[in-house]
């Protein structure tokens, strides 16, 4: 992270070639590559830091945790179209987040997932392709009735 951070910031300072290159090589001998136009937030861990993939664009937020062998990319080249990973997230092992997706704060993805949709906040997704399991219940609009009370 700490050499990613440097390259961000050589990026946003339109030093292109430089943060690419620091980025290529860091990758190369730390087996984590982050492209330099990536958005990290704080307290990030990179757990067994082993083939992590991090593409262009790609936001992350805060007190992530992310473990080995995890991509996080665009399915397409389009500047914004990247995942967009919420606050408190578990990303589990080999998990794979492609596209213009959202991640929401506090999710879990399972280890080995394959998410190519929005994960809402609180839920957990598995499986390849990704199904959400354990989502907190939505509040009941009012004048609702539960389910138990009807039956």
């Amino acid at each position: 992270l700490q050499a990613f951070r440097v390259a961000h910031w050589l990026w946003r300072h339109e030093r292109f070639d430089l943060a690419l290159l620091l980025q290529a090589e860091s990758s190369t001998s730390l087996q984590v590559s982050i492209h330099p136009s990536a958005t990290i937030g704080t307290s990030v861990f990179l757990d067994h830091a082993t083939g992590i993939v991090i593409g262009a664009f790609a936001a992350i937020g805060d007190d992530v945790t992310i473990l080995q062998n995890v991509t996080i990319g665009r399915q397409d080249a389009l500047p914004g179209r990247s995942p967009r990973v919420g606050h408190g997230v578990l990303i589990s092992s080999g998990a794979t987040i492609l596209g213009n997706v959202a991640i929401g704060d506090f999710a879990k993805i399972g280890a080995g997932a394959l998410v190519t949709a929005d994960v809402p906040a609180g839920c957990t997704a598995v499986g390849a392709p990704a199904r959400l399991t354990n989502c907190p219940q939505q509040p009941m609009s009012s004048g609702a009735t539960p389910l138990d009370a009807t039956s």
